[in-house]
């Protein structure tokens, strides 16, 4: 993992998926219009009117994928959860559909997610990802799952909500360890093991720049 880390700057898959998930619903014309930048990768609630409505990006839970083959691969699902904060109750269930709508557009985009991924973290990395796994190819897919309604308070006040919930399938990104250049290679070859006989030898040998 501290490799995939490195390589990645520091930020373990699930931040970068929210951030990038945040990143896209800000950039979507239709949510923009509805809930502007108000949007953050974390549970924190904005309670103050000003920064009504607003939305937080955050994990629920995350799976590996079983499998039978061998080695495993290395395939997870998270569980994600966009939970929206409308106004005050005044035609809290018309504003909560235009913003499940307008939110469920702007997620529902691996590429654009995928994007943004890539862009985060090349925008963070002093020099471009040329080793391993780019995050921009690691997501396989997103289902949205379901979505729950309801009211929330804040001392007399309440407010509506809503929790779109949605499944990411990504796959763990590799880090190859990196080969040091050599000037030859030898390998010897047991057609018949068991006699400790070498058959055949072959050998390479590199031009030295």
């Amino acid at each position: 993992m501290s490799d995939v880390l490195f390589a990645w700057g520091g930020v373990h898959p699930r931040t970068l998926i929210r951030r990038a998930v945040c990143q896209v619903m800000r950039e979507h014309d239709g949510l923009a219009a509805l809930i502007g930048a108000r949007i953050w990768p974390n549970r924190m609630e904005h309670w103050f009117r000003s920064e009504l409505p607003a939305a937080g990006v955050y994990t629920v839970s995350e799976q590996r994928v079983e499998s039978d083959t061998r080695p495993e691969p290395q395939e997870r699902i998270i569980s994600l959860a966009v939970e929206l904060l409308g106004g005050e109750l005044e035609a809290v269930d018309d504003t909560l559909d235009a913003l499940c709508l307008q939110t469920e557009r702007a997620v529902l985009r691996l590429d654009a997610i995928g994007r943004a991924m890539g862009a985060i973290v090349d925008a963070s990395l002093p020099l471009p990802l040329v080793h391993g796994t780019h995050p921009a190819d690691t997501l396989l897919s997103i289902t949205h799952t379901g979505t729950e309604l309801g009211i929330v308070t804040d001392g007399a006040r309440e407010y509506g909500a809503a929790a779109l919930n949605f499944d990411l399938e990504y796959q763990w990104p590799t880090v190859p360890p990196e080969l040091a250049d050599f000037l030859l290679a030898h390998t010897d070859w047991y057609v018949h093991p068991g006699d400790d006989r070498v058959d055949m030898i072959s050998q390479v040998n590199f031009d030295q720049e």
